[in-house]
């Protein structure tokens, strides 16, 4: 993965239609501008990875949160689906149809954006956003990706642990790539640090906050 930017993507090309015949391969192509300007203050972001998170600290609040004098500590939200439908967000994002599913019956596009794949945009077209340049990564290891590719300098991350999604340990591996390719970004891993894959402190940028500094430093 390469270290990208927002202030850098003007937009991308995406492939809508793919054909054989006589033994040559067609596409149609559709070019996806960027949509979205994210202006922020603070330059942090928090990213709620689980709804795990919640028996430490009631994310929920963050919907509310302004952070220091006249804001110049608010975090920008990024989450997934399962923590959408509990707080508006941000940023959400989804890449698993079903549960973007969801997130389309309660119309929660309407108010608020939501990323996901270029095949998800095709198939319900006006109502979701194309996650730049497709990094292949689980949803929960996007949300810093994003937090990252607009510009944060800190990036908070909640409900990342020993006990998220034991059955597909793949997003401990999909986060390192995403910190490797941010060097200049401090990641802070938030909760019980023994909790906590270890082989996620093993980078430079990467520092662990028990909850109540998190507290502290990000004023919540």
């Amino acid at each position: 993965m390469e270290a990208r930017f927002r202030e850098d993507y003007p937009g991308e090309f995406v492939i809508t239609k793919t054909q054989w015949g006589a033994g040559k391969r067609t596409e149609n192509r559709e070019w996806i501008p960027n949509p979205i300007v994210n202006q922020h203050i603070s330059g942090r972001a928090v990213c709620i990875g689980d709804t795990s998170a919640k028996e430490q600290y009631d994310y929920t609040r963050l919907q509310r949160h302004r952070g220091g004098l006249l804001s110049s500590l608010k975090l920008q939200t990024y989450g997934t689906s399962d923590i959408a439908l509990e707080m508006p967000l941000d940023f959400a994002v989804e890449i698993d149809p079903t549960k973007l599913q969801l997130l389309k019956e309660s119309a929660y596009y309407e108010n608020n954006v939501v990323y996901t794949t270029a095949r998800n945009c095709i198939a319900n077209p006006g109502l979701f956003y194309l996650i730049p340049y497709a990094p292949h990564l689980v949803s929960r290891a996007i949300l810093p990706y994003l937090a990252a590719f607009d510009g944060h300098k800190e990036v908070f991350l909640l409900g990342y642990t020993n006990d998220t999604d034991k059955a597909n340990p793949r997003w401990i591996n999909d986060l390192l790539e995403v910190f490797s390719a941010y060097p200049a970004v401090k990641f802070f891993l938030v909760g019980e640090q023994s909790n906590i894959p270890a082989t996620l402190f093993e980078l430079p940028n990467v520092e662990g906050l028990y909850y109540k500094q998190f507290f502290s430093y990000c004023d919540v």
